[in-house]
């Protein structure tokens, strides 16, 4: 469905609702009305690309049953090597087991790609049945349980670090237990309402950074100074400690006390450089010294007094006798 245009998704739910899953021709499609005729073959070729139509050779075509192809493969991909289907003496209780998990974390209704996932867990990678039930709890907590994608992608990851057992799955309840204490610390010493992507940030921090409550609560007292504090500035905090090869918080005080001295000094030498005097030759400017006396010093207020007047007329005095 993401991969189709609108024109073809048009199309095919007119197919579904009018035709029934009958077979239909180019004309019919086009005396729908609902996309321009012009894109109708468009639409019509889209729809056969990606296997939800067949084209025959007189012109006509047929949807396919998309549950039907579902099924197919899901018994091709469990047969032996003559082809017979491999039936399991357990479906019973992986019934049960997909049942309990849809009323628990889909309100009853679950779409057919978990029950998918969950046929793959238990037989292709052979997980223990309250390792299933534990998967989805899982995805519930991260808000990922209704993405099919994100769940696959925690089932494979399971699998490559061999949490198949409730014996492996220890050391991850330990890891989602300090998980679940920083992402309550944080949304209270942060004031806010934790996303999808603030918890896959925390995650990060646990299972990346191996980052505990105690240091996660040192990053975000250290990035107390910012007016607006967001779940980035601490990860970049974390980041920063973690390629420093800081991973405890004995380190990291260790580190941000030794960080806070440079800058200290730093600061310290920039002022010291911006109060540097300069003389006017320095500055290229030329300064007249005053002239000195028979002693060899400057007068009394710096410089040669000038000639004082007895009053202002007498400034004009001399002007007024050339004019007589």
């Amino acid at each position: 469905m993401h991969s189709l245009g609108k024109d073809a998704i048009v199309l095919y739910l007119w197919t579904c609702m009018t035709m029934k899953g009958g077979a239909f021709t180019t004309a019919d499609a086009v005396s729908y009305g609902g996309i321009p005729e012009e894109d109708v073959k468009t639409a019509l070729a889209e729809l056969v690309a990606a296997g939800v139509l067949i084209r025959k050779e007189d012109g006509v075509f047929e949807p396919v049953d998309l549950i039907r192809a579902e099924v197919d493969e899901y018994i091709g991909n469990r047969t032996d090597e003559n082809g017979v289907p491999e039936l399991r003496s357990d479906e019973k209780k992986r019934n049960l087991l997909a049942t309990s998990i849809q009323k628990t974390y889909y309100q009853g209704y679950m779409a057919y790609p978990f029950y998918r996932l969950i046929d793959t867990c238990l037989y292709d990678y052979h997980f223990e049945d309250d390792v299933v039930y534990a998967l989805f709890e899982e995805g519930k907590e991260l808000r990922c349980q209704y993405v099919v994608t994100k769940m696959c992608d925690l089932a494979k990851k399971w699998y490559e670090k061999g949490f198949t057992t409730t014996d492996a799955l220890k050391d991850y309840y330990e890891l989602r237990d300090r998980r679940k204490n920083i992402t309550a610390m944080v949304g209270k010493m942060l004031r806010k309402h934790l996303t999808e992507l603030d918890y896959e940030r925390i995650n990060r921090w646990v299972e990346v950074y191996g980052a505990d409550e105690e240091i996660v609560e040192y990053a975000i007292r250290e990035n107390e100074w910012r007016t607006t504090l967001r779940p980035v500035d601490v990860e970049n905090k974390l980041k920063e400690w973690f390629d420093a090869g800081v991973m405890t918080i004995d380190k990291a005080m260790v580190y941000e006390n030794e960080r806070h001295k440079e800058n200290k000094a730093a600061a310290t030498k920039r002022k010291g450089r911006t109060n540097v005097r300069r003389s006017g030759k320095e500055a290229g400017i030329t300064v007249e010294e005053p002239e000195k006396n028979e002693d060899g010093q400057a007068p009394e207020n710096g410089a040669e007094e000038a000639p004082m007047h007895d009053s202002i007329l007498d400034m004009f005095q001399g002007d007024d006798d050339e004019d007589n």
